[in-house]
């Protein structure tokens, strides 16, 4: 369906608004007689977008500022990012939208995690030489996403995920990076520090990871962890982890049907128990008193609506 923005003649591409709940999205486009736009707008569901051009150019207006492109090119939105995008007529290449937590559950059990999560977080922009011995990957792969979404097969959603860890390995690969790739950008002090905690804990939250663990991977002792994050968040890493933990268990007992075994099994838990004591030391109530009271003050408020895209 075309619209007219200004002058501007676009277009909304066919099947990305009724996919709206969907972890993920994915189209080709090619030889179109007028140019192809989208309009990038983050709901309760963040999404990050991956724009990849094989031929003509196009422009990315972003927080104010806008972006030219010439084809070859791959452009990444990680998730908080919203604004306009545009390829001129007779572009071709892919457009990509993934949930935040698809890309999160996917990069998780990478062993470059944490640099993949470093990468995902931030704008990347490639062109020209960047992407030598790479864009033939990135389209195979966006091709492959194509494919299994728009003819599913046994296996699928297990294809998906490699098809996007892929995606994600050759935008770390391709990237300038600010990291000299040693081991000591990951013993940074301070923020840098406590700001790969972070990352980590996002990706291990939910496999029981004991302290000692995080410490390790980060290659600093827990008393240092411990000290870093007193003096940079105020908390200790473990309240970090728990903080997490229960943000995230409130969410899925707002949005699930599952059953609260379920919902803390789901989240490490391996005994209800110690999940519903667990939840109300930190809420002040059970799971299940939680749920009914989120849910009755949501009823007062009435539906929510979000526009997408």
């Amino acid at each position: 369906m075309s619209q007219v923005y200004g002058a501007m003649p676009t277009f909304r591409p066919a099947g990305y608004v009724e996919q709206a709940g969907s972890a993920l999205h994915a189209e080709a486009f090619s030889g179109g007689l007028a140019p192809r736009h989208w309009v990038v707008q983050q709901d309760h569901i963040r999404r990050a977008h991956l724009l990849v051009i094989e031929t003509r150019s196009g422009f990315a207006a972003l927080r104010g500022t806008v972006v030219k492109f010439e084809g070859p090119a791959v452009l990444w939105l990680p998730g908080e990012v919203e604004g306009d995008l545009q390829v001129e007529a007779g572009a071709r290449g892919y457009f990509v939208a993934v949930s935040e937590d698809l890309l999160t559950q996917t990069v998780a059990g990478s062993a470059e995690a944490l640099h993949l999560r470093r990468t995902t977080d931030r704008l990347v922009m490639l062109s020209g030489a960047q992407l030598d011995g790479a864009l033939g990957a990135v389209t195979n792969s966006c091709t492959m996403l194509v494919r299994e979404l728009r003819m599913p097969q046994r296996g699928s959603m297990t294809m998906i995920a490699s098809h996007v860890l892929q995606l994600c390995l050759h935008l770390w690969r391709s990237s300038v990076s600010d990291e000299s790739g040693s081991d000591d950008t990951l013993r940074g002090d301070g923020p840098r520090l406590v700001g790969n905690f972070l990352q980590l804990v996002e990706l291990h939250y939910r496999d029981s990871w004991p302290i000692s663990r995080y410490a390790a991977a980060l290659g600093v002792t827990e008393d240092r962890l411990h000290a870093h994050c007193k003096r940079e968040k105020a908390r200790s890493p473990r309240a970090i982890v728990h903080e997490r933990l229960i943000h995230e268990a409130c969410t899925r007992l707002q949005q699930l049907d599952l059953p609260v075994e379920q919902i803390g099994y789901g989240l490490g838990f391996r005994d209800s128990g110690y999940f519903s004591r667990f939840f109300q030391k930190h809420q002040g109530m059970p799971p299940g008193a939680y749920r009914r009271r989120a849910r009755a003050e949501q009823a007062k408020r009435g539906p929510f609506y979000a526009a997408w895209p």
